[in-house]
């Protein structure tokens, strides 16, 4: 494919990775000059170590896993800061799941919970439904296992008790006989979970770059959330996660669910980074005061892509 910039994407495997998948197989990458290799993390860790190592140009990491990695390195001055958020994805589209064996939150005390880190990602949430229901830290204990799919393997296999799960492995434990034990919006109904992240450095070399890959991801977006592509996303959906028809069906209808699912412009939920942050500080991971959203992120690659995008 001579022409193309070629990038390399890191993402967690999930059904919410829908416009990935169709702006490879249906033209909005290579209609923006791009060429994109994606691959799958084992853990946010991973990823992020991936990102500020060249490893990948961009990733879909979740906001507290960047908001983690900028805040390890306090010595640093906003100017040297690398990583960055440029848009937007979800707002979580995650569920606490618990094995058959324990029905409610209750009979979750003295149990194995699995997460993908003790210290990034949607941990936080999870610590604070729990704390929520009356649990104190000796109440449970947490094993890092990591990404989605590896957590939905070991509830199954009843290493672990409950863990937080998105689609289509919510769905899939249930009929397994897992029981839903809260709604992510349920535990905290404004968030920011999923990102897209890059290098300030990166990206400054190569703005032209990111600005068509936001513009072709936004693209794709529009395009799942058109009914006239309701068959090919399905399609998608059940070659990329293995799923049957009806399990694309209920992966689909919950991606494209108006207030819980994909955000149709991709845009980066402001309100939702302040409530990462707020959560972090928490759990005791930040001090206040609180830094502001904008050490974080730079929407200006976003507002340059969506521009374009709305005017064509």
């Amino acid at each position: 494919m001579a022409g193309l910039d070629h990038l390399r994407l890191l993402q967690f495997r999930a059904g919410y990775n829908l416009p990935v998948h169709a702006a490879v197989e249906h033209g909005m990458f290579a209609k923006h000059d791009l060429e994109v290799e994606f691959a799958y993390t084992p853990g946010s860790d991973y990823l992020i170590e991936a990102l500020q190592t060249g490893k990948c140009e961009i990733a879909h990491p979740a906001a507290d896993d960047l908001v983690a990695a900028v805040e390890s390195e306090p010595h640093k001055q906003d100017s040297e800061i690398d990583l960055f958020l440029f848009m937007g994805l979800h707002s979580g589209l995650l569920s606490l799941i618990a094995a058959p064996e324990y029905p409610d939150v209750e009979s979750l005390r003295g149990k194995l919970l699995g997460v993908d880190s003790r210290r990034t990602g949607f941990v936080f949430l999870l610590e604070k439904f729990l704390r929520s229901k009356g649990f104190g830290l000796a109440d449970y204990s947490l094993v890092e296992i990591g990404g989605w799919e590896f957590r939905y393997r070991a509830l199954l296999d009843k290493q672990i008790a409950a863990t937080l799960l998105t689609s289509p492995f919510v769905a899939d434990a249930l009929a397994s006989g897992c029981h839903l034990l809260a709604r992510g919006d349920e535990i905290l109904p404004v968030y920011q979970a999923t990102c897209g992240a890059a290098r300030k450095a990166w990206a400054r070399d190569h703005n032209e770059v990111l600005v068509r890959y936001i513009r072709a991801y936004l693209e794709a977006t529009r395009w799942c959330f058109n009914p006239s592509n309701r068959r090919a996303c399905l399609d998608l959906l059940k070659k990329h996660s293995g799923l049957d028809e009806k399990r694309a069906e209920n992966t689909l209808a919950t991606l494209l669910e108006p207030e819980r699912g994909l955000y149709p412009d991709a845009k980066l939920n402001i309100p939702g980074l302040d409530a990462v942050l707020r959560l972090r500080a928490e759990m005791g991971y930040l001090q206040p005061p609180l830094p502001p959203t904008e050490k974080y992120i730079d929407l200006s690659y976003y507002r340059r892509a969506a521009g374009v995008a709305e005017a064509s």
